[in-house]
């Protein structure tokens, strides 16, 4: 079915134009003319559905250009609107936030791909497990479509990066998915899951379709001021909350937040890694604030004490803490109260015995509630710097493989003996609970190897702690940069991703004290091949995308990957359902080979910075590599000949 199109331009040459750019990148849309406001109205009745309006906004025969976008924006809240103009529209920005304009000139190149980026869809695709539905306005990040999750059956918002995202871009996308999925909050739309399917990267999100502020204002919707106040209240405790956990974001605008008829304020997860980590403190929500003014209906009528907040946030940056206290306190002052019938001599002698408890509490409430300030902030500092850390997942589930034929390199082979093995690679959150282990005990004497070097003395990753750098100052270790949000080599970490920087005798006491072992890289090879000897866990041939690293053969390595979350590749999955074994990063076995120069470990798998599509067949092995090697690409995965507490996986 052909994407509808409504061109309001008053210019017939110039309507006839805007035509034929727009069949230009989209041949098959169907386009509409109308030369006034007026027209364009009578004609939204022919639509079913309109996937696009291009219009001019000033009509010097006339006519209202405000009236037909709160029109189009009642009967078709998805439509895109591209306000092409020779005027200036300063005086009407606040009718326009959230609507692309193009000054004339035309920039005819950037008009065509906008115009095809809107038109062109993906509408009834599906991107395992989610079908796709009808396409929304793109987002900040890409694409966007409603969908529907026939995994876990529920409705979805999913936004897709654009065919023509270069790899920097994607490794970006993927960072800022993991990024957003973190900073979870009430009040904010949530992350669920993200994903690539066919080259392209995704992540799929709550379904919360309400208007924004903006869109709000285009349709002449209104709000009361308890609601100014409620908006002002919830953005705050969201960005104080971000600001605390150390979320690097954008600055939340009117249309990251929208309203339901029912009150239900919610915001657009903003969450940016490129941009800087902003300390709690002071904030700029002055278009916010001027955004809700003008939705306030009776503005004449606003209660002093809100229309004073909006001033005040307008007026430039603001203390959040003192901003949010005092729009719940206005929530509260304004909520509907309950009416008691009650005498005149009541209603004396209460506010009579109010001013006297008043009189006599102040002074103590007033010292009481310095003293609990200082004691909050030193103990909020003292918390953030020795005690707080991100919230990690469980990934502790393992894989039960069964004795019998197996293939091992180029032939057969007998496995004598059933096994576990974890299904995920160990991560950061995982190997932390290790280290408070190590420090609790104050040795690692009940876990170290037999062959472990005296001098070596600690099991903490490479780069764990914090370090001093050439010039005398703190250069954060990986600990702190997972903490905040900070990149470490080229991407943002989570306690989620797969531990690396550890060395074999590293990774042979976690997993003695885990209960466990090293796998041996027959068993570890079986675990990936299944039964059928397969050469990549998904099958014998190659996938373009299959993992984090493998390239497009043929063509040259994307210059730069990213490590993801270990459960954030579904198609790198062997027969028996273990994850990750040819992507991520590359695992230290129990076994040991002949090396360069002496015996060394043999490291299994692929990772995220393997240069070539045969370092992901599962019959790669490397013993170049001594058991002190400590690589940013090198992690590992444990094994157990006894069942794990929880019932293992098949």
């Amino acid at each position: 079915m052909s994407a509808s199109v409504l061109v309001v331009q008053p210019e017939p040459e110039q309507a006839k134009r805007l035509g034929q750019l727009i069949h230009a990148g989209t041949p098959e849309a169907t386009i509409s003319f109308a030369t006034s406001p007026e027209e364009a109205l009578a004609l939204l009745g022919q639509f079913t559905d309109l996937a696009l309006c291009v219009c001019e906004m000033y009509f010097p025969a006339g006519g209202n250009g405000l009236e037909l976008l709160t029109a189009i924006r009642e009967r078709f809240r998805r439509a895109r609107i591209l306000i092409v103009t020779s005027y200036n529209l300063q005086n009407f920005e606040q009718h326009l936030q959230g609507l692309t304009v193009f000054p004339i000139p035309l920039d005819e190149s950037v008009f065509i791909s906008t115009s095809q980026d809107t038109l062109l869809t993906l509408e009834g695709q599906v991107f395992p497990p989610f079908r796709l539905g009808k396409k929304q306005p793109p987002d900040r990040w890409g694409d966007c479509y409603a969908a529907y999750d026939q995994g876990v059956k529920r409705d979805v918002f999913i936004t897709i990066t654009h065919p023509w995202a270069s790899e920097d871009d994607r490794t970006l996308f993927r960072q800022t998915a993991a990024l957003m999925a973190r900073a979870s909050h009430p009040n904010v739309q949530a992350v669920y899951q993200a994903g690539e399917y066919q080259g392209r990267d995704y992540f799929a999100r709550e379904k919360w379709d309400m208007p924004n502020l903006a869109e709000m204002a285009t349709a002449g919707h209104g709000i009361d001021p308890r609601v100014a106040a409620q908006i002002i209240h919830v953005v705050g405790s969201v960005m104080i909350s971000w600001d605390t956990q150390h979320f690097p974001h954008a600055p939340i605008l009117p249309t990251d937040v929208t309203v339901s008829p029912q009150g239900v304020i919610k915001i657009a997860n903003c969450v940016d890694p490129m941009r800087p980590v902003t300390p709690p403190g002071a904030a700029d929500l002055s278009a916010l604030a001027a955004a809700v003014q003008a939705l306030v209906v009776s503005p004449e009528s606003m209660p002093p004490r809100v229309a004073k907040l909006l001033a005040d946030l307008q007026s430039g940056p603001v203390p959040m803490g003192r901003i949010t206290g005092e729009a719940q306190a206005i929530d509260i002052e304004l909520a509907p109260k309950q009416e008691l019938a009650v005498t005149r001599e009541h209603v004396v002698a209460v506010k009579a015995i109010a001013v006297e408890h008043r009189k006599q509490q102040w002074a103590f409430y007033v010292t009481a509630l310095v003293f609990l300030g200082v004691v909050s902030v030193i103990g909020y500092v003292i918390y953030m710097k020795f005690f707080w850390e991100p919230s990690a997942r469980s990934f502790n589930e393992m894989v039960s493989i069964p004795a019998g034929p197996y293939t091992y390199q180029d032939g057969p082979a007998t496995m004598d003996h059933a096994y576990y093995i974890d299904k995920y690679e160990v991560t950061w959150g995982q190997y932390l609970s290790f280290l408070k282990a190590l420090r609790k005990a104050g040795s690692d004497a009940a876990w170290r190897s037999p062959d472990q070097p005296a001098s070596k003395t600690s099991h903490e990753p490479r780069d764990w702690a914090d370090s001093t750098g050439d010039d005398g100052s703190v250069v954060p270790g990986i600990f702190q940069r997972i903490r905040n949000g900070q990149f470490y080599k080229n991407q943002i970490l989570t306690l989620d991703d797969p531990v690396f920087n550890i060395d074999w005798y590293d990774a042979y006491a976690y997993a003695k004290w885990a209960g466990k072992r090293l796998p041996t890289e027959q068993e570890w090879e079986k675990a990936g091949r299944g039964p059928n000897g397969n050469l990549y866990p998904w099958g014998n041939e190659f996938m373009p995308y299959g993992n984090n690293m493998a390239p497009v053969p043929g063509q040259p390595p994307p210059g730069q990957h990213v490590m993801l979350v270990v459960d954030q590749m579904p198609q790198d999955k062997s027969y028996y359902g273990v994850c990750d074994m040819a992507g991520n990063v590359s695992e230290w076995t129990g076994s040991v080979g002949t090396g360069i120069l002496t015996s060394s470990p043999v490291i299994r798998g692929a990772n995220f910075r393997s240069p070539a599509d045969d370092h992901v067949q599962l019959t790669y092995r490397s013993t170049r590599y001594p058991a002190e090697t400590q690589q940013y690409w090198l992690g590992f995965r444990c094994a157990s000949d006894t069942p794990p507490a929880a019932p293992a996986t098949k």
